[in-house]
């Protein structure tokens, strides 16, 4: 049966995921067992567009490069980004972000850190990759046997706090950012969309990790007005900023600096963001590697074509490494870090000819729609080739999701599929790895799903490599 919206043309009902439903809490249990299975077979069954109830909220689900536009390039005053994601704002702070006043002051406290990611600055960044990879490396006997995902986790947030809010922090800091930055990580549960202060463990462990680092970039922020001083003009981002300078220098509209508590925020906000799916991208990219060694082979020999031994490595090889990037960009679509992004609807709405009542919480999946078969030919099989010129099934808008679409598109890929590309570049050259368990799966008991721990593999450092 047809209806119609607002005088508008006729929509179509949207049909209920046919699964099992308790009262309230819907379809919960295999949601939270596997959301990726329970998306995809509703899908398979009744198409591009359902509903369902989940926590006592109306859930509009929708799947496909059209959806996605819709959902992507909607007015926030139709559809939120902000709205669906307030329950992080026990890990990113009051007023930042997503708990901005309005979506213009969200706009302009991500504005600088556009600056901050920016092209002239990715060279100095690379460095850091490099550095901070051979020196864990370096730390690891001749052979043996690591968690892929710890160690990762360890990287990118020695990389993430020395690039965005710099070497102070990094030094005081120390071994307890890994511990902070998984901690708040655990308070990442879908539970947090209904309540974000639920009386819950993790919750709790997230809120002291929270105001631990806090109060150490507070003091490391002291430290910089005290160099410069608030009222001196803010000139251009120089090479090799790191993100805490571009905040600092930013000014509000009205000329003034950042609060402190903004800064404080924002760049919690990018670290952990950007820190946590990058360590999931890199972990399976791993992984997947493991399972197809006949690209480690090729993967070295273009390491060696476009990277001397001795020379230090720079954007410009990492950005000619095609295989590389075609490996990653496969693990990315395989396995995206995130694998639900949200918004709410403010007011009736269509999607895909579809009426979704206000109020409905609207959810797209990058790991359902990156495994359509309409879009990608024989989609779960770990195929690079189907990024090369000619074929590029990617190239179609919105195909590929990870980092979202239309205003709200993620601000760091470049940042993300550097440090990936950086990592495996020293590690390919640096050891040799095999797996040590039969299978690696998804944990899917937070929004970013890396491989269930523990992710275990055997290396060998390989002969004559200097780390």
């Amino acid at each position: 049966m047809r209806t119609r919206t607002s005088g508008g043309p006729p929509t179509v009902p949207l049909p209920r995921m046919p699964a099992r439903h308790l009262p309230w809490l819907g379809p919960l249990p295999a949601f939270h067992r596997d959301p990726v299975a329970l998306l995809r077979g509703a899908r398979e069954r009744v198409g591009n567009a359902f509903a369902f109830p989940l926590l006592g909220q109306d859930v509009v689900f929708v799947s496909g490069p059209e959806a996605h536009a819709e959902v992507f390039e909607a007015d926030e005053t139709v559809l939120s980004p902000r709205e669906a994601y307030r329950f992080l704002k026990p890990v990113f702070g009051r007023g930042v972000a997503y708990d901005a006043a309005t979506p213009e002051e969200m706009d302009a406290q991500i504005a600088p850190l556009r600056a901050a990611l920016g092209s002239r600055n990715l060279d100095g960044y690379v460095r850091v990759m490099e550095a901070e990879t051979r020196a864990q490396v370096a730390r690891w006997p001749a052979e043996g046997e690591i968690d892929l995902l710890t160690e990762l986790n360890r990287l990118t947030v020695a990389i993430a706090t020395r690039c965005l809010i710099g070497e102070e922090f990094h030094r005081r800091m120390g071994p307890e950012l890994p511990r902070l930055y998984r901690e708040l990580e655990s308070g990442i549960r879908f539970a947090g969309i209904l309540s974000a202060k639920a009386p819950l463990p993790a919750f709790r462990r997230r809120d002291r990790a929270r105001a631990a680092l806090a109060e150490a970039i507070g003091e490391v922020i002291a430290e910089r007005r005290r160099r410069r001083p608030p009222d001196e003009p803010a000139g251009p981002a120089a090479d090799g900023q790191d993100m805490l300078a571009v905040l600092l220098a930013a000014r509000t509209e009205d000329g003034r600096p950042l609060p402190d508590d903004i800064v404080t925020g924002m760049l919690i906000a990018m670290v952990f963001a950007g820190q946590h799916t990058s360590a999931v991208l890199a972990a399976w990219t791993g992984v997947l590697l493991l399972h197809h060694p006949e690209y480690v082979p090729r993967l070295r020999g273009e390491q060696e074509e476009l990277w001397a031994p001795g020379s230090p490595l720079g954007t410009r090889a990492l950005h000619r490494m095609e295989l590389l990037d075609h490996c990653v960009r496969e693990a990315e679509r395989l396995y995206p870090p995130l694998v639900l992004l949200m918004r709410k609807a403010l007011r009736d709405t269509v999607i895909l000819g579809h009426h979704v009542p206000a109020g409905s919480l609207v959810m797209v999946s990058p790991a359902v729609a990156h495994r359509m078969p309409e879009v990608f030919r024989d989609p779960d099989r770990f195929d690079p080739s189907r990024y090369a010129a000619g074929r590029a099934e990617h190239r179609r808008p919105y195909s590929l999701i990870s980092f979202g679409g239309g205003k709200h598109r993620c601000v760091g890929p470049a940042f993300a599929y550097l440090q990936v590309k950086a990592a495996w570049s020293v590690l390919l050259r640096e050891v040799d790895l095999r797996p040590a368990r039969s299978g690696y799966v998804p944990d899917y008991s937070t929004l970013v799903p890396g491989p269930a721990t523990p992710c275990t593999v055997r290396y060998r450092k390989r002969p004559g490599r200097p780390s």
